[in-house]
């Protein structure tokens, strides 16, 4: 992989006449209300706070509530049957791999800074205590409902013999008979109203903190709705939409939008929340001035530019990232820059990361869509006038692309 530092700068006012002539030619997380209150130790100016309440895109994240994303992650594994739906495949091997390439993703996806050490720790089904049909399993259902489902998983885990101390987080899987357990839910924990359950291997309570709770849909999406679900419990929010078209506002960029899309690379704004990224790594621009920052593309590691930011408000900012076809971005439909807006004051499922499109992008082939195809090249350039900003892609090779960033 190849990566280099680059020194951001301000233009000269030599070439910002020449550059201003050049532009004028340029024609399913369910969760408990509750506040964020801790942060990712960002003191950038252009990180901004979220100000939802739970998920967002502010650079805060309530860690007493959401998992630290970056180190070892220990995952307890456990398969659960029902009464009326009985597991009788065994070994479980096939229903491990289904998920286990969670793991090399997230590594990838981090550059080795997050590990999914994910651990099946009793080989056989752990019978769940109702039908399952009785747990009300449909979209939006409450919390309350949700921890009852995972309460008695894990229960029945320690009655098994299991340590449920031995991890921070836990994949409960059901048996592809449980078709009343459709889709893949994420409980995260309520720290007032605390999930305890006995642990018969220490001879005491354990709190269960976070949970991916699958669903069939697990055959249908694989291990990347693990890695999905699991960025819920890092604290992030959904960016495909609740109503109207489903991928309107990032298309396959980011897996927490279309978890099945061309380049499902966490976007470099997410990286920067869960500390992969730096801020040294961050081109800032909160007050009027103009820099030209050269970006290593975001599938790569490396301490150079990941990111040119231009914030606009207490809750809202201009991002321009570099996407290349690389890694977990291999099948990408397009490369270039990348500039979308962010609002952390935007709900999940409501756009808080909505993809500014490019009116000169190429016509969308096969199985990509048309904001799978939002890409800038050299010469192109976006401007807001009422936000009084303006980024000019100038040059891109295969690891790099240069922009021009302006507020005024």
């Amino acid at each position: 992989m190849r990566s280099s530092t680059w020194t951001r700068r301000p233009l000269t006012a030599a070439l910002l006449i020449v550059l201003s002539a050049l532009l004028a030619l340029l024609a399913l997380v369910t969760v408990p209300a509750g506040p964020a209150h801790a942060f990712n130790g960002s003191t950038s100016a252009c990180a901004l706070q979220g100000t939802t309440g739970f998920t967002d895109e502010g650079q805060q994240t309530d860690y007493n509530r959401f998992q630290n994303p970056t180190g070892t992650k220990r995952v307890g594994v456990i398969y659960v049957d029902f009464p009326d739906a009985v597991g009788t495949t065994l070994p479980l091997t096939p229903y491990y791999n289904q998920l286990s390439g969670a793991a090399n993703w997230l590594w990838n996806a981090s550059n080795g800074k997050t590990w999914l050490d994910l651990q099946a720790p009793y080989g056989n089904w752990v019978r769940m205590p109702k039908n399952s049909t009785a747990y009300n399993w449909q979209r939006d259902f409450s919390w309350a409902t949700h921890q009852t489902y995972v309460k008695d998983a894990l229960t029945g885990a320690a009655s098994a013999g299991v340590n449920l101390a031995n991890y921070d987080t836990f994949y409960i899987v059901p048996t592809s008979t449980a078709a009343a357990i459709s889709h893949s839910p994420t409980f995260i924990q309520d720290p007032s109203n605390v999930t305890w359950v006995w642990n018969g291997q220490t001879s005491s309570w354990v709190a269960i903190r976070w949970a991916v709770t699958f669903g069939q849909d697990l055959w249908t999406w694989g291990s990347k709705v693990a890695v999905h679900e699991t960025g819920h419990t890092f604290g992030l929010p959904d960016l495909y939409a609740f109503s109207g078209d489903l991928h309107q506002y990032v298309g396959g960029w980011d897996i927490m939008g279309k978890v099945n899309g061309a380049a499902p690379q966490f976007f470099g704004w997410h990286a920067w929340k869960f500390g992969w990224i730096t801020d040294s790594q961050v081109s800032c621009l909160s007050t009027a001035n103009t820099y030209s920052t050269t970006l290593n593309g975001v599938e790569y590691g490396g301490t150079g530019y990941k990111l040119a930011v231009i914030k606009t408000s207490a809750t809202t900012a201009y991002v321009a990232e570099s996407r290349k076809a690389a890694n977990n971005d291999a099948g990408a439909c397009a490369t270039g820059v990348v500039i979308y807006k962010v609002d952390t004051s935007t709900t999940t499922g409501n756009g808080p990361i909505r993809i500014v499109t490019n009116p000169n992008a190429a016509a969308p082939t096969g199985n990509c869509s048309t904001l799978d195809m939002q890409t800038w090249k050299p010469g192109q350039s976006f401007q807001d006038d009422t936000a009084r900003i303006r980024i000019y892609v100038n040059s891109s090779d295969s690891f790099n692309d240069t922009v021009w960033t302006y507020k005024w």
